[in-house]
């Protein structure tokens, strides 16, 4: 028989991993191959037009075997769990051998190959014997395969162009208006104090008209209290320092680089966690064109550093769950079950993590929550590896060891970063609240602490207070149940007629206004509201923890915002986590259209790195077995000439589907009605958001339009 053992679902917590991008899911067939052998070493390891029937008693004979085809001569008793075919298969036998003794030894060795492969855990493992480097690999979740070179361009291809979409949205026309808006009156003058000064001084009243004309004498030495970290001060004082300080582009440049920034590092999230150039520019497409991001990459606000910082740490765990499955399957390979867990190693991946969430939480303290998730998160992932290789007292190792290593490369490298970001602060006696310590001495009440460390514990109490005791009416405060949905939007600029002055005349009629609203883009976050609730679904029930890399924005960025329901807060915020709410919105479609499940590495594609694509292979397995068959394909048969030019077509298409779509199983079998749909649904919303995003530009980017135009463009009363 020529069939192909089967491979199985993975041990219980043989999760993906997104290194070599995508892998195998629990309760998915993997690894996913093509109709056809995707590569000249396919072709050579599995006989012609073999099928991928599970060999076994009663399996029944393919077309070929039963006409006098091919069949193996034998295969290798070790077989590498989680690879296409049996490492040690032999080559298939010349077309024509009969079914005999022969084919029957050649059936038990596919039989043992397949047994060793299949059922629910694998054996190997349960086995004393020492396990091979390629079944740690497999119960990891650890990918077979990597995608084909036309697969990996293309997933650039979109990245690149996603990304310059991005920086025309958020640089065109960056410096208009030439006004400080909305809480540009606190973030660019404390800017230019900081790089000044060293920490942020106070201005006089009324100092915004003579900063816009370039005169900042207005600026005091006096301390000044700021309830945020300097980091994000020092961030767009940089672009000011670039351009010039009185230049409107600059104070707002660093925050569009960091929106530029975050659409390539969502693009670049999604790769490592499906490889498919459809839902990497999906992803970059949606972040790129959406309201909340374009609006307050153009204004300068801090808000927007953390979503940056936030996405950057999330990329790193990413990376260092794969880096330490790698290192768990090459030290523990030889080793039989029971084994001791190796040492996790210096983790850079997790360091730089670390660093990143220090500077978020060094632009506001919100990114506090999300270290908390990520660090929780960091321990199962490492649980649940030492749990798939059986290693000894995994537990007691989850907990303590790894535990406490995590925790160590995560909070305090987290907490210097954050120290380091208050520099300025230290280095300038004049600050606020410097000199407080030798003030309560003096009174008696001094502390053993330094005083510098005092006065600076002093200050964070009293930001500490400001923030949960805000509670000041405003406006377009809006509480968090209404941000997914984008119910109360942050209005940052408004001109009606009396103060545009020469521009008033810019439109058709004399009733014109120039506004910036933050309105999402209502097709994305209405989609993504639906979105969200498709991913806790496919976390239940593919437990695969690609979903948990969404969810973690969600609980990290967005959760703890219900705890100060109270407080004067804004939907502008949701800024920090709209990477998440686009990345939600990304899997749902995948899931829908087939990409996600299996073993999602393609290879499809003639420029593939394994040589000649899957057409040509399908091409010359199409010949294969009609010569199996005993099918004359000489000049003189047109009925199997026109049956090659077909297979080799069909092959031709799933290797151009395979080039655009990527990963998932949508190439692996025929299509569904469903995939269709999904295909579809996924076309209606982007083309939706296209359109929103055309019709609301002006709104995003303060251009001059006519009154009625913005009133059509408010859709509900409470955008008003």
């Amino acid at each position: 028989m020529n069939d192909q053992p089967t491979t199985p679902s993975p041990d219980a917590d043989a999760y993906l991993d997104p290194e070599d991008d995508v892998t195998p899911v629990r309760g998915t067939r993997f690894p996913i191959t093509l109709s056809e052998p995707n590569s000249r070493q396919d072709s050579a390891a599995k006989p012609s037009g073999s099928g991928a029937k599970p060999s076994g008693p009663g399996a029944k004979p393919d077309a070929a075997a039963q006409q006098g085809g091919a069949a193996p001569s034998g295969a290798s008793a070790s077989s590498q769990v989680g690879s296409q075919a049996p490492s040690g298969a032999a080559a298939p036998a010349t077309a024509g051998t009969t079914q005999g003794p022969a084919s029957s030894q050649g059936a038990q060795a596919g039989d043992q190959a397949a047994s060793s492969q299949a059922g629910t855990a694998a054996p190997a493992l349960e086995s004393p014997q020492p396990r091979t480097r390629e079944q740690l690999r497999a119960v990891l979740g650890l990918p077979s395969r990597l995608p084909s070179r036309v697969v990996t361009r293309n997933g650039w291809i979109a990245t690149v162009v996603t990304t310059l979409i991005a920086a025309f949205t958020r640089l065109w026309n960056l410096g208009s208006p030439r006004e400080i808006m909305f809480d540009e009156t606190y973030y660019v003058k404390d800017a230019y104090s900081i790089w000044h000064l060293g920490y942020e001084g106070t201005w006089a009243q009324n100092a915004n008209a003579s900063f816009v004309r370039g005169n900042f004498s207005t600026l005091s030495p006096e301390a000044s209290f700021v309830v945020h970290p300097p980091l994000g001060k020092w961030l767009i004082a940089t672009g000011m320092e670039l351009t010039g300080p009185a230049s409107s582009w600059g104070w707002r440049l660093a925050v569009a680089l960091a929106g530029i920034a975050t659409v390539f590092l969502l693009c670049r999230l999604v790769w490592r966690l499906f490889p498919s150039p459809l839902l990497v520019g999906l992803a970059g497409l949606f972040l790129a064109i959406d309201g909340v991001g374009i609006t307050e990459s153009r204004i300068g606000l801090l808000d927007g550093f953390i979503g940056l910082f936030a996405l950057a740490a999330v990329y790193c765990i990413v990376r260092d769950r794969q880096s330490q499955r790698e290192r768990i399957a090459r030290l523990l390979e030889g080793t039989a079950v029971g084994a001791l867990a190796p040492k996790a190693g210096w983790r850079p991946w997790m360091i730089s993590a670390g660093v990143l969430l220090g500077c978020a939480c060094s632009v506001k303290w919100s990114g506090l929550y999300l270290l908390a998730t990520i660090g929780i998160m960091t321990v199962i992932w490492d649980g649940t590896a030492l749990r798939a290789v059986k290693a000894k007292v995994w537990k007691l190792e989850t907990l303590v060891s790894r535990g406490w290593g995590n925790f160590m490369r995560l909070v305090p490298v987290a907490g210097v970063t954050y120290l380091l970001s208050w520099f300025g602060w230290f280095m300038n006696p004049s600050a606020y609240k410097h000199g407080w310590a030798a003030a309560e001495r003096a009174a008696g009440r001094g502390s053993w602490l330094p005083d510098s460390i005092a006065d600076f514990i002093e200050y964070h109490r009293a930001i500490y207070k400001f923030h949960v005791g805000l509670s000041t009416p405003h406006s377009y405060m809006a509480k968090p149940s209404g941000w997914l949905l984008q119910m109360r939007p942050t209005s940052f600029y408004w001109q009606s007629n009396d103060t545009l002055g020469a521009d008033a005349y810019q439109c058709d009629t004399r009733n014109c206004v120039r506004a910036i609203t933050s309105i999402g883009n209502i097709p994305i976050w209405w989609a993504a509201f639906v979105a969200v609730f498709v991913v806790v679904a496919y976390v239940a029930l593919k437990r695969d923890w690609r979903g948990w890399v969404v969810l973690a924005g969600y609980i990290g960025l967005y959760l703890p915002w219900f705890m100060y329901w109270d407080r004067t807060i804004f939907t502008f915020y949701t800024v920090a986590f709209v990477p998440f709410v686009v990345l939600a919105l990304t899997v749902a479609l995948g899931w829908g259209i087939g990409l996600l499940d299996g073993d999602g590495v393609v290879t499809a594609g003639s420029g593939g790195s394994a040589g000649s694509g899957s057409a040509g292979a399908t091409g010359s397995a199409g010949a294969a077995r009609a010569d199996a068959a005993g099918t004359d394909t000489s000049d003189g048969d047109v009925s199997g000439d026109v049956a090659t030019k077909e297979t080799n077509a069909q092959g031709d298409l799933k290797d151009k589907l395979g080039a655009y779509l990527g990963g998932g199983q949508v190439l692996g079998k025929d299509y569904e009605p469903s995939m269709f749909m999904g295909l579809i649904l996924t076309g209606i919303i982007a083309l939706a958001a296209v359109v929103f995003a055309f019709l609301w530009w002006p709104i995003w980017t303060a251009q001059v339009v006519d009154y009625n135009f913005w009133l059509w463009h408010m859709l509900f009363r409470s955008w008003i």
